[in-house]
């Protein structure tokens, strides 16, 4: 699935990333000013005295931190900074100002931010300001008066050149993270929930039946058959290798009437047996595709053929089987006719054996288009007077379930199976092999 699928991991990846980038554009960037303050004890003389000054110092340096955000340092703040123009409340200031202390040092650095860079400086040196004046006001006091702790600003707050937040590089980088993370782990829930027969390894692990072939996938099939439209294409070298397989599969059983089915409609029998009726004529065999889906006939639609008179008409002895049928690009084709408002009781009847019987001396192949096997009986009708059943599985809609119902059906009216047609299988280009012959 992740081998088939990356381009859906590159997609999300890249829609992640321009997202971020897209949101971050849109948010209002933040700018960062620090200033710094140095804190020493002023009455030391001696050495001892600077020791014990300076462990002083840094055991004080959490409450000097903490002082910087109380109000007897913002209050002085905010009416400093209504005088510079900055208007701002002393709850907003407390959000926007940040203390930090270096590891073992005695030196307070104070972060202010703000979406102006020329704000966020003057928040921060007048933190720095007020706190070096309260902490002269507030520390103890020597013989002479003076505070025995000294603050100096050594390193003053500038405007910032680049915003700090939002970070639209990083941000899109961790889009992109995020988007193909995402998609991974989605696309992996996704296989892994996924019942569909989706390879042929799935097939194995349903039944032991031979695949027969695996059709790769066509961009239109409703265009009519392979073999007529490319008959050197990939599709059509697909239905030949379904072709040989079924003439090896004739040394367990006959295959001279061979009926086409499915699980469900939609998964291509149609065009499976148009398309090996074609391939069995190619080899100059006497072919005949009969169209015994009566509830909803495909097989003139595909080969572009009349559907007045057909199966129907002769089972009901409105026509005979000669005048019914119709040869075209090498085939005999008996479609399904007239609608019958009781296809089961016909397909069943003793006049649709004995029409089957009489065709094996005239022709090579019988092919037989029936309806899908799940949605009515009429396919474990005909599995019953037919040498083999092909059974059609298509990558994109049988799931796991529905194949094992309707292999069980088969089983249970004991229907010769002859294998399975992965059909719609996605074929690599590095599969591909093109064979021209030369003139």
């Amino acid at each position: 699935m992740l081998l088939q699928l990356w381009w859906v991991v590159v997609l999300v990846a890249i829609v992640g990333g321009a997202a971020a980038f897209g949101y971050s554009s849109t948010r209002t960037p933040i700018y960062h000013s620090s200033a710094s303050i140095y804190f020493s004890m002023r009455s030391a003389t001696s050495g001892s005295d600077i020791n014990q000054g300076s462990a002083y110092t840094q055991n004080q340096m959490l409450s000097f931190a903490s002082l910087a955000t109380s109000g007897a340092v913002l209050e002085p703040v905010v009416e400093d900074l209504a005088e510079a123009g900055i208007d701002i409340s002393l709850p907003q200031l407390r959000r926007a100002v940040a203390v930090t202390i270096p590891q073992n040092t005695v030196i307070l650095d104070i972060t202010a931010a703000s979406a102006d860079p020329r704000d966020a400086a003057e928040i921060a040196n007048s933190v720095a300001d007020n706190l070096t004046e309260v902490v002269y006001d507030i520390a103890p006091k020597d013989d002479r008066g003076e505070s025995t702790v000294g603050a100096r600003v050594i390193d003053p707050g500038a405007p910032a050149q680049f915003q700090s937040s939002p970070n639209k590089s990083q941000d899109a980088v961790l889009g992109v993270v995020l988007g193909a993370f995402g998609a991974l782990f989605a696309l992996s829930a996704w296989a892994l929930l996924d019942r569909r027969v989706r390879s042929v390894a799935a097939l194995e692990g349903v039944t032991d039946l031979p695949v027969l072939g695996l059709v790769p996938r066509r961009r239109n099939p409703a265009q009519g058959a392979a073999f007529l439209i490319s008959p050197n294409g990939s599709a059509a070298e697909a239905f030949r290798q379904v072709r040989s397989a079924l003439r090896f599969s004739a040394v367990e059983h006959q295959i001279g009437v061979l009926a086409v089915t499915s699980s469900i409609a939609g998964e291509g029998k149609t065009t499976m047996s148009v398309n090996t009726a074609l391939a069995f004529a190619e080899m100059g065999n006497r072919v005949l595709l009969v169209d015994a889906d009566l509830r909803r006939p495909n097989v003139a639609n595909v080969l572009g053929l009349e559907n007045a008179v057909g199966l129907a008409s002769v089972l009901v002895d409105a026509v005979t089987f000669d005048d019914a049928v119709i040869s075209t690009a090498g085939v005999d084709v008996l479609t399904a006719g007239e609608h019958v408002p009781n296809p089961a009781q016909l397909l069943a009847s003793q006049k649709m054996t004995e029409l089957v019987e009489g065709l094996r001396p005239r022709y090579d192949f019988v092919v037989i288009d029936t309806a899908p096997l799940l949605s009515v009986a009429d396919a474990t009708i005909i599995s019953q007077y037919v040498d083999s059943t092909i059974v059609v599985v298509n990558t994109r809609k049988t799931t796991r379930a529905q194949l094992e119902r309707c292999l069980a059906a088969l089983r249970g009216v004991g229907a010769n199976l002859a294998g399975l047609v992965l059909n719609n299988v996605r074929e690599q280009k590095k599969e591909k092999y093109l064979y021209t012959m030369e003139p």
